[in-house]
């Protein structure tokens, strides 16, 4: 049961990635309408469960982004990542790591 006086993760829009998850929930319900598939066709073919594909495409962005990738990709969909604005856009992960870091960190174990 759901309390009516605490709004739902959907409806809330203060959340972070908020309005990105409402935008890639449009894209996805509007690329499944135009390959002609109903959400439970997508949920056969992807292993997803049909509740899942709901509230994504109603934008609910607390989603785990693994089967959230899935269904984007069984639709033709590819994700890209974008950067920050206060990240530099040409950085690769290894020059962001501090170069004072100390002498006595234990090694790395795989």
């Amino acid at each position: 049961m759901r309390n009516d006086d605490q709004p739902s993760a959907i409806s809330h829009p203060d959340l972070p990635g908020a309005e990105d998850a409402r935008r890639f929930g449009r894209m996805v319900r509007a690329r499944r309408k135009a390959q002609g598939l109903r959400q439970e066709d997508v949920a056969s073919a992807t292993g997803v469960g049909r509740r899942y594909i709901v509230d994504m495409e109603n934008g609910k962005p607390t989603l785990r982004i693994g089967p959230a990738l899935m269904i984007a990709r069984f639709l033709g969909i590819v994700p890209m990542v974008e950067h920050a604005s206060n990240t530099p856009q040409d950085s690769d992960p290894p020059d962001m790591i501090p170069e004072d870091l100390p002498d006595d960190l234990p090694p790395l174990e795989d």
